[in-house]
Parts: C-alpha cells; structure tokens; sequence
C-alpha cells in the first residue's frame, strides 16, 4: 500500500505478558494520537505495525507527543490521593504531572482527571484513605462523575456487578498486587519519563528490543516474572530485578483493550455474571507442573491472548475483539481451560484468530502472582469435539469437578481420575495426533472415573452424583481406532438385557436400569455385579458365569449375549492368545457403557471367512453358549469362494437358524470347570462341549471314527482356562459362529433340508 510503512517491533513479542501487553499499548496509542489508518498483525513472532510512520517518526511520537492515558486508583492503597507516608511517592507523582501538565501539554488530560478526582473525594467527605466497606461506593462515584475518558480504564481494572464488584485477574485488585500498585508505579513513571525525561533512550530499546537502563525500583507484578529478580531469574549470575521503564509504561497502557463489560449473552448460566476477555478457570493440564492443588489453590485464572499473522487489523476490529469476543462452548461462555480448548476445535471463536498463547496467574514466593507462559495452542476444527457438547457429558463432568472441588478432602482416587479426563480431552484438543486415538484416550479416562465410583457410593451419594450415561452413539464411530481392544469392548459393552437377565452393565458395577440405557445406583448391593480388583480374564470369567446362572434361573436355553455390535472372530483369537492390551480393554468397557446402546444402529455381522483361524479348545465350546440350531445344507460355491471363482458345485455346510430345537443343551458344567483351577480344566470343558452336541447330533473333528467316538478327546490347549472362559462372554454373530461350526464340527454328509 503506498504511503505506509511496515515496521517491525522485535521488543513486542507475545511472551512473556508485559510484552504482549506492549504491543497493544503501541498500537492502540499510535492509532488514537499519531496514525489513525495504522493496523497491527503478528509476523515472525513479533508485532508488526503497518502505519503511515517511519521508524524516527515512532520513536519520535513517543518520546515528545505521546499523551498517557489517565490511570488512578483512589479507592486502593498508595493511589497518591490521601496523607501518609504510604503514600507520598505517588502523590508526589501526581503533583508533578498536575504542575508539569502546564509546560508539557500532553499530560493535560491526566491533570484533569485528578483534579477531578481530587474535587469528587473533597465533595463526599473522602479525605482519608477509604475503607474497605466504602470501597465500592467510591468506585461507583469514580465510574458515575469522572470524565468519560476514563471508563476504558475503569471497565479495565474493575467490574460493578449488583451490590458488588469483581476484579479481572490481569490488575490484580483494583490495580494493586500484594503490597504493591499498578497505578502508583505508572504515575511515577509518567513524571520521571515525560516531565523530567531521565530516559529518552528507552523508548528504542522497548520498541526494538535493544538493552537500556533499568530502574530496580520498579515492581513488574505478574507481568513479567523474569524482571522480578532472585536466583534464577535471569541470565547470567546476576538475580538482580527491574524493568526498562518504557517497557511498564507501554504494558499498563495495553491493559486498557480489556475493558471487561457485564456479560448478559444468550446461553449465560448467571444473570449478570463478569465477563473478562478470553479469561478463564484454571485447570492444571498441559505443562510439566501440572497437579490439582496447584490450579486450585495456587492459580488463580488463566488467560488466553489471540494471535493473527495472516491479516492485519484495525484498532476497532481488535476493540471489537477485546470487548466482545468472547469464546463460545455451545451456547454459552467457555469456563474453564478445557472448555476453552474445545472452544478453538469447534471455532467458537472470532474469527481471524490463527492461535492463543495461554498464561496462568499461577501463586510463587509467597503471595505473589506470576503470569506464566503455558504455550500456544493453535485454532484447528476438529468437528468431533462436538461430542463434548453433549449436556450429559458436560453436565457429569461438571459434577464431577464440584464434588472433587475439595482437594483436602477428596479421596486421592477421584482428584487422579478426574485429572486423567482433564487431561485426555485437552491432549485431545491441542495434539496433531488423528481425532480416533485421542478420542479413545478420553473414553478410557472416563471409564476409569467411573469404576472409581462404582466403589464409593458413598461419596456419590453425598455429592448426588449419577452414574455416567447416555453419551452419543457417535462415539463408537469417531473413537474408533480400528483396534481390536476397541471393537470387542464395543461388542461386550451393547449387551443387552434378556427377559430378567440385565444388560451387561448391571454385572459390571452395582446399579439398577430404569429403562433402556438409564441408570441409577443400587440402593441395595446388587449380587449381579460381580467386578472386583481382580484381573481383566477373572472378571469377565465371573461375569459370564454370573449371567450364565441368571439365565438358568430364568428359565432361558442358553446365555443371552445380544448386541448392537459383534465381536470379530479374529479378534476374540488375539484376545485368546494375549497378544492384546487388557489394560486398554478393561478401561474401555467402563467409558463404553456409559454410551446410549438404545440409540445404537444394529449391525449384522460379518462373516470373518474360511481362513479365520478358529481354536478348536474355543470354538468347540463356543458353540453351546447361545441355542443355535445347527443344520446342514447345500450352499453354491460361489458364495463361500472369493468372487470371480468359477462355480464347481453345490458343497454341504453348516447353518445355524434360531427358532427350531437347538441340537445341544447347555450344560453348566462344561463352563464351570473352566474356573476350577484343574490342571486339565480345558481339556475336560471341551470333552463335555463335544459330548453334548453329539448328543443333540452332531460330532466335532476327531470324534468320527466309531472306535474312538466313545473316548476323551486329547486336547492340547496354549490357553489360560480362565482367559478361555472370559472369551465365551464376546457375542459373536452368525456368519463368525457358522465359521465356528464349520471348522470344529466333523462336515456334514446329507442336507437337512430335503
């Protein structure tokens, strides 16, 4: 564009905040008294000015033109304004930029905002330092009577809400920090810089990053804590403090774009509530410290500055930013860190915001308050974030948070896994890696918050606490990893209740349904559920057995194992043979029953085919669990060969079809010897299995011959009995079950169907 100049500001840099700070300050001054055309974006990591001055004419500006923006404070301590020695350095500040104000015309406006001060505290009897119960009225006075060119400043240090007031975390309280006062430092620091001029050379080093004089007396609060001072502080072997003068001058001067306004936003949970710009609760995750006690006792909010690098803005587009943009988790404002990053996945942002660079207000020596750098988390759309919008989702984990609010007197168990969801759905929200396997690190934190509350009704009671439940179907596609350890958690999880046999999550933790995929705690111990502390194969082991008695009891003819979704044959192999990670496994059976099955779309299965390697010690038994009828016919080649393959014939195969007598009855005893801890346990269940369906008609491989028809099979088994047991509890679907019967049993020699 002709007539501007681009200049770059390498001592404007988004870290740490004072820096940042700065170059809001420069741009927003530069735009209001020297270039009302200039626009500001973000390149190469530093700040980047686009304005009709050349680099002299800005250093120039500030060093000779620039008019500071009135800031007081009189209703904290050492605002210059009362007697006492407390306050004598700031009231000798302003007293020497009301009797400066005469030679250098620019402090003008700042003159007449104390005077006008000075004459509202003298009109309500205000001559000594307030107390804290006429704080706010004080306050109110000051937004109510002083000059409009005040109210960025006011709306940026303090926020009326009803009867009270609240304080954004980047000015501390009112504009003082600790013992020590924003206001009372930037009035110094306007007398010594703009009416004795001690240090011109300054305003060069600030704006290009070069080395100048610092003054120690300076107190940066959280701005910037390597200027603070102290081992380790700094480079070198110095831990001495301070700050280049211009660099706090220019930072206060930036705090003004964060006008915090009271926010009455549709979707908004509290009428009237504060809002501050892109501030939010901290949650400790995504840095090295990270721990709960910290966020909740040491941090006191987190705040998130936008970056753009690909257009440049106006001051009116960035005041617009700043004053409305607040972030948007559905309906309503982002609270929380996490909120916050699901926020940027969903673009609930402004938009032209290419990244945030995160800081925590994180408690260090003592009382003091640091704005730490927690990194940059760029704006990427990840559409299956929505999944964290669901009310039932966030309404659980909002609970959860409250009623672990207490660190000292949460159990341990609870603090750890809800640090665990925190963490998932965050790494899920800022990683590179694919949305799947974040997405299933998230589903295994919830499971394992779950099954820490299934053992401590008591707390949940206390804290009316529910179960987790009715989560979208949409997680079992968008977390789908495509590993095994997912798919046969699926598999198990959609087991559905049969006649007064329940769902598979009543064996699992003690609860009862309400109706179909709702639950709530038992008010009884339900003998049901029978997971304990043991390992994954004891536990499905039990489960199966439980619900192989229940069904007895019932009156059923097999074990009910109905779901929206099968396990695959090869699979249930990997599982058998531990080449699988029961870990994982376990962990995403408890986060996948707390999916909607209701809701689920059922899928037929498919068939795994003739190659699947189906164990004989396995698919013998196997074929007992559920009352198949088993039937031979006649099926054409081409339909059990790949495609393409000439038809040679018409072969017989194995059919399994329900609703006609089952050709074997099940025997309890084939199963529970399996839990027997017999040496040759699965020897003696696939010995019983085999005699049963040749009892009901049909002979397995090995049993033919009429001279050994009546003896033992010799099985030979790498399996663990107990693993063999658990893997009878994967519902397998009919084609896979046919597969089964078609590898363990002797092939058949007429068609049933003539």
């Amino acid at each position: 564009m002709e007539g501007v100049n681009v200049i770059d500001l390498p001592g404007c840099k988004p870290e740490p905040l004072m820096s940042y700070l700065k170059a809001l300050g420069v741009f927003r001054l530069v735009v209001e008294q020297a270039d009302p055309t200039a626009s500001m974006v973000w390149h190469g990591g530093v700040c980047r000015l686009l304005t009709t001055l050349d680099r002299e004419g800005l250093i120039d500006f500030f060093a000779n033109q620039y008019s500071p923006t009135p800031i007081i404070g009189p209703w904290g301590a050492r605002s210059g304004f009362y007697p006492g020695s407390s306050e004598s350095s700031a009231r000798e500040a302003l007293n020497q930029i009301v009797a400066g104000a005469a030679a250098y015309p620019r402090l003008a406006p700042f003159r007449d905002v104390i005077e006008a001060v000075r004459d509202l505290l003298r009109a309500n009897g205000m001559t000594e330092k307030v107390r804290d119960d006429d704080k706010l009225t004080l306050m109110r006075l000051c937004r109510n009577n002083l000059p409009d060119a005040l109210l960025p400043w006011l709306d940026a240090v303090f926020i009326l809400t009803g009867d009270s007031r609240r304080f954004p975390p980047l000015l501390g309280t009112g504009g003082n920090e600790g013992s020590g006062s924003y206001v009372s430092i930037f009035a110094q620091l306007v007398a010594s810089l703009l009416v004795d001029a001690t240090d011109p050379a300054g305003v060069v080093d600030a704006l290009f990053g070069g080395f100048s004089a610092t003054l120690d007396g300076i107190s940066v609060g959280h701005f910037s804590p390597g200027a603070i001072g102290g081992p380790n502080s700094s480079q070198g072997f110095d831990g001495g403090g301070g700050a280049n003068p211009w660099d706090y001058l220019l930072a206060i001067e930036g705090t003004l774009m964060f006008a915090g306004a009271t926010s009455r936003r549709l979707g908004s949970d509290t009428a009237g509530k504060a809002g501050f710009p892109f501030c939010v609760e901290p949650i400790a995750v995504g840095y090295a410290s990270e721990s709960d006690k910290e966020a909740e006792s040491g941090t006191r909010a987190e705040l998130w500055l936008p970056l753009w690098w690909n257009q440049p803005v106006t001051l009116a587009e960035l005041t617009y930013l700043f004053t409305e943009g607040r972030v948007q988790f559905g309906r309503r404002q982002a609270r929380n860190t996490i909120e916050f990053a699901l926020a940027i996945n969903l673009l609930g942002v402004s938009r032209g915001i290419d990244a945030f660079v995160r800081y925590a207000f994180v408690m260090r020596n003592g009382l003091s308050y640091f704005a730490v750098p927690l990194g940059r988390v760029p704006v990427t759309l990840k559409p299956a974030a929505n999944l964290f919008q669901d009310s039932n989702l966030t309404q659980w984990l909002n609970k959860f948070r409250l009623a672990c609010r207490d660190t000292e007197k949460t159990p341990a168990r609870y603090r750890t896994a809800l640090r665990q969801i925190d963490q998932a759905i965050y790494a899920f929200s800022t990683g590179s890696e694919s949305d799947p396997r974040g997405l299933n690190d998230v589903l295994r934190a919830l499971g394992r918050a779950e099954r820490a509350l299934s053992t401590g009704r008591r707390f949940c009671e206390d804290e009316k606490l529910r179960p987790l439940q009715q989560l979208s179907s949409e997680w079992l596609e968008q977390a789908d990893d495509q590993s095994p350890e997912f798919r046969l958690a699926v598999a198990l999880s959609g087991i559905e209740a049969s006649g007064k046999v329940g769902s598979f999550r009543v064996f699992l933790e003690s609860m009862e349904e309400m109706r179909e995929s709702s639950f709530q705690w038992s008010k009884d111990k339900n003998k049901t559920a029978v997971w304990s502390n043991r390992p994954l194969t004891a536990n499905l082991a039990a489960m199966f057995l439980r619900r192989q008695m229940e069904a007895f009891r019932d009156g059923q003819i097999g074990i009910p194992l109905r779901s929206p979704r099968f396990a695959k044959l090869e699979d249930v192999v990997a599982f058998l043979h531990e080449t699988f990670d029961d870990d994982k496994f376990a962990d995403l059976i408890w986060g996948l029953v707390a999916i909607n099955w209701s809701k689920v779309t059922r899928i037929d299965g498919v068939e795994s085919g003739e190659d699947a390697a189906v164990p004989f010690d396995f698919g013998v038994p196997r074929l007992l669990v559920e009352p198949w009828s088993v039937k031979s016919v006649r099926v054409p080649r081409r339909l059990i060969e790949p495609w393409g393959t000439r038809p040679t014939g018409f072969p017989l195969r194995w059919k399994l079809t329900k609703g006609g007598e089952p050709n074997a009855v099940l025997d309890p005893d084939v199963f529970q010897v399996l839990a027997s801890g017999q040496a040759d346990a699965i020897g003696q269940c696939v010995d019983r299995a085999a005699r049963r369906l040749k009892a009901g008609g049909r002979l397995v491989a090995g049993s033919r011959n009429r001279r050994l028809a009546g003896r033992s099979l010799a099985v030979s088994s790498s399996f663990r009995a107990d693993r063999l047991l658990a893997a009878m509890m994967f519902p397998l679907s009919q084609p896979d079950l046919e597969t089964v019967a078609n590898t363990v049993l002797y092939p058949p020699e007429s068609d049933d169907t003539l």
